[in-house]
């Protein structure tokens, strides 16, 4: 994994609806402009990485009692957010070498790296190409621990096309929203007006396709096989109620316990919770018991 050059600059980046309450700044890798938050002052870095579909906002609610403790950074991924969206692979590797320049530009290694979703599959990436890195790993949800066959993957590969993200109408972002929880709450409801938002932006449709190219760059580089060699202390959290994970469609026959299962048996210094009573996006919906879990972790490994 090649870190790309990269230059730090902070021109003026307007955020999405509902995003945290702190200065955005950029920072340029390889023709990407990387929209980022930094916070916290001189504590030991954590680097929060968001998934699919999502960006920065994910980790509102916990930057600031995070930051008593450590430097936080949460920073959009190229293609979401307000991240630049031109010509976005959605390879893993990809997005986990923008990561690493990130990291090399502000140098922030060594580090903790957070990640929901894909945003741990990518730092499981990460951390196998770059492990001098990544120090410990805290992964909430994370994609990359269920398998798929190859016409599985295929299946979810013309599932998640450009067009059927432009043209979800708002039922079906109601519907797709109320997925990642075990329980509805209007507390939630701003993600729906951000997707809203999103949809009126003229890189909406750039948007689209890095999230369907996502969809694809998952499933091409599976990351399951190569878990016995990442060395470094991992945090792995699922929620009881996740929805999305194990994919109740494709693989029935898996259970989320099944699948933490999984990850406890095949990364050799995992530490793996169940979080009862939350789904995909469980730092949202139990978002004490996530720092709990994060702070017993930390105060372990450091």
């Amino acid at each position: 994994l090649l870190a790309m050059p990269a230059t730090a600059q902070t021109p003026e980046v307007e955020p999405l609806p509902h995003y945290p309450q702190y200065a955005l700044e950029t920072v340029t890798v390889d023709d990407d402009t990387l929209a980022y938050l930094d916070t916290g002052g001189d504590g030991p870095p954590l680097v929060l990485v968001h998934g699919l579909g999502s960006n920065l906002s994910l980790w509102r609610n916990h930057i600031e009692p995070l930051s008593a403790e450590h430097r936080v950074l949460a920073l959009d991924l190229p293609g979401f957010g307000v991240s630049s969206k031109h010509d976005v692979s959605g390879r893993m590797t990809d997005f986990a070498d923008a990561v690493r320049g990130f990291v090399d530009t502000l140098e922030l290694a060594p580090l903790t790296y957070v990640g929901v979703s894909m945003g741990g599959q990518i730092g499981l990436t990460l951390a196998l190409e770059a492990p001098e890195v990544v120090e410990r790993l805290v992964l909430v949800s994370p994609a990359g621990i269920e398998t798929f066959t190859d016409e599985q993957a295929e299946a979810l590969r013309q599932t998640m096309t450009p067009q059927a993200i432009v043209s979800a109408d708002s039922s079906a972002i109601q519907q797709n929203t109320a997925a990642n929880f075990a329980s509805w709450s209007d507390d939630y409801a701003w993600l729906i007006e951000q997707r809203h938002a999103l949809a009126e932006r003229d890189d909406f449709m750039a948007y689209a396709r890095a999230n369907s190219a996502s969809v694809a760059g998952m499933v091409d580089e599976p990351v399951y096989d190569r878990l016995a060699d990442v060395e470094q202390p991992t945090l792995v959290l699922y929620g009881t109620g996740d929805k999305l994970i194990p994919n109740p469609y494709l693989n029935p026959q898996w259970d989320t316990e099944a699948i933490a299962q999984r990850a406890e048996e095949a990364l050799p210094n995992a530490e793996v919770h169940l979080v009862d009573n939350a789904g995909h996006l469980l730092m949202t919906e139990q978002p004490e018991a996530f720092r709990e879990h994060v702070r017993a972790f930390l105060e372990v490994q450091e």
